[in-house]
């Protein structure tokens, strides 16, 4: 049975994926037909596809599927979750086998319609906002160390290699019936300590984020209240940047409560939404900027590599599609979440990303150059309405990013606790979540406080916290849980490329101790 009806569009040879239904499961073959033009989601499908019928298809842990993993909480026979997965496998694939299957729902219903907490739509504008934070603010300076073209190779790479990571670990928890992103690791290790390390990075990679979140806010809010445009006729007051950061963290605290990351839904809406209001406006000042620019003697460069600036953009652009610390809520929240509808839901939230980040990044990068800052808005002087605009914005943006970021954080923290007091693999309960993120909204306004040069702590969360988040751990869970399910022609690829961008990203933290 063919999966995918071919395309008449276009010349490029694309290779079709088709499942003959054998033995009550699928069995994966690849051809390829003229005419076809190349869908990355059918791609990203083949290739994380698990094929349970073959014999290498039977096992997903080596040869340690028939123990028993007595260090694991609570102990669990290996077996059993390998006939969970095959189940699973089967029956979550075999009610979706297209992308497009059945009758097709039309444009304004798919993308205005009532947003359901189960959707595809929830589950990309999730991930989308979880990415959309301070980050973003970095993409010019990013650019600014690669140049134009280098720039875009280099958010290509991380944004593809992304979303491959985010399928692995989606597919690795779903269809394991794993309920958080520590535990799928336990599963695939073998031991406890696994969550534990697990849980110990991502509190320590959210937490930084969170700081750096209060640290724009600090720098946002003050200049917006001292400096309204004189058109507006709104009169200005000083307003000291630690009253911003703490009026900030009082004003967020009440959205890092809730336990369902699914309640936050028309938050995470908003946010890719705000930071498009952000980029139509840095894009319509970017002409009259770069042609004073250019009067001043300023250049852009096309393709700069130098490799300790490349290794450092290369960290700040990783960390601008940082969304995995919340890959398996969503995808537990997720209906039907077959391998098309888990492909679809990452590839669409990475695109997203990669849009508004790199016309943002292209577009600060050309008004401004190689003066462009860490945080590009500096570079933008006060008392221009349309700045003013943006400031207020990016502060919104942060914002409503700020819980996204916190969700995960919070249960990571309270489940370190639980672990602590000898009750690890136990839920995390909303009165234990609601306290864990109280406590980081406390502590990262105290540290937000005392720091101020986000670019660095950028650079080390993405090179450092962030890789290993993003590519070590998901390689981990790809070679000891998901590898004999995976197609033979690319799982040594998918971990070669995993592999290598979690090194460059290490490499770049290393370096700036040589």
């Amino acid at each position: 049975r063919t999966l995918y009806q071919p395309s008449q569009r276009g010349t490029v040879c694309n290779r079709l994926l088709v499942a003959e239904m054998n033995n009550d499961s699928p069995r994966l073959t690849w051809g390829c037909a003229s005419g076809e033009v190349l869908d990355i989601k059918r791609w990203f499908v083949g290739v994380i596809m698990p094929d349970v019928r073959t014999p290498g298809g039977r096992h997903e842990r080596c040869t340690s599927l028939d123990k028993v993993d007595a260090l694991m909480t609570p102990p669990r026979s290996m077996s059993a979750v390998n006939d969970l997965f095959k189940k699973n496998t089967l029956e979550l694939n075999a009610s979706y086998l297209k992308l497009d299957d059945g009758p097709r729902r039309s444009v304004s219903s798919r993308w205005f319609g009532p947003l359901e907490a189960h959707s595809v739509r929830t589950c990309v504008s999730s991930l989308a906002a979880t990415a959309l934070g301070a980050g973003a603010l970095a993409l010019p300076y990013a650019f600014s160390l690669t140049g134009i073209g280098l720039g875009l190779a280099t958010m290509v790479f991380a944004g593809l290699v992304s979303a491959l990571s985010l399928q692995i670990l989606m597919v690795g928890a779903r269809y394991t019936d794993m309920q958080s992103y520590a535990a799928v690791l336990e599963l695939a290790v073998g031991s406890s300590w696994a969550s534990f390390v697990l849980d110990l990075v991502l509190v320590v990679n959210g937490f930084g984020a969170l700081i750096c979140i209060l640290i724009f806010e600090g720098d946002f809010i003050p200049s917006i209240m001292a400096n309204p445009p004189a058109a507006f006729g709104i009169e200005g007051f000083p307003l000291p940047r630690d009253y911003a950061i703490m009026g900030a963290a009082l004003a967020v605290w009440p959205l890092t409560l809730s336990s369902n990351i699914a309640a936050l839904r028309y938050v995470s809406l908003l946010v890719p939404v705000v930071l498009l209001t952000t980029v139509v406006l840095v894009v319509w000042d970017a002409p009259g900027l770069h042609t004073a620019l250019r009067e001043a003697g300023g250049r852009i460069a096309w393709w700069d590599f130098e490799p300790r600036r490349w290794l450092q953009a290369l960290a700040i652009m990783v960390n601008a599609f940082a969304n995995h610390m919340n890959a398996i809520p969503c995808v537990n929240q997720l209906s039907n979440p077959s391998i098309a509808r888990i492909v679809k839901a990452t590839v669409y939230g990475n695109a997203l990303v990669f849009v508004l980040l790199s016309i943002l990044g292209v577009a600060g990068y050309m008004s401004w150059g190689a003066a462009t800052q860490g945080d590009f808005l500096l570079n933008y002087p006060d008392g221009r309405p349309e700045i003013w605009v943006c400031r207020v914005m990016l502060a919104l943006l942060v914002y409503l990013v700020f819980p996204c970021a916190c969700f995960p954080t919070a249960r990571s923290g309270a489940q370190l606790v639980l672990s602590a007091f000898g009750k690890g693999g136990h839920e995390v309960k909303p009165a234990a979540h609601a306290v864990s993120a109280t406590v980081l909204v406390i502590v990262g306004t105290c540290a937000a406080r005392n720091l101020t040069n986000v670019a660095s702590v950028l650079g080390f969360l993405g090179g450092l916290l962030a890789a290993s988040l993003m590519f070590w751990f998901p390689a981990v869970i790809y070679r000891l849980l998901l590898w004999r399910t995976q197609p033979r022609s690319f799982r040594g690829g998918v971990l070669f490329f995993l592999v290598l961008i979690a090194s460059l990203c290490w490499a770049s933290v290393a370096i700036k101790f040589v």
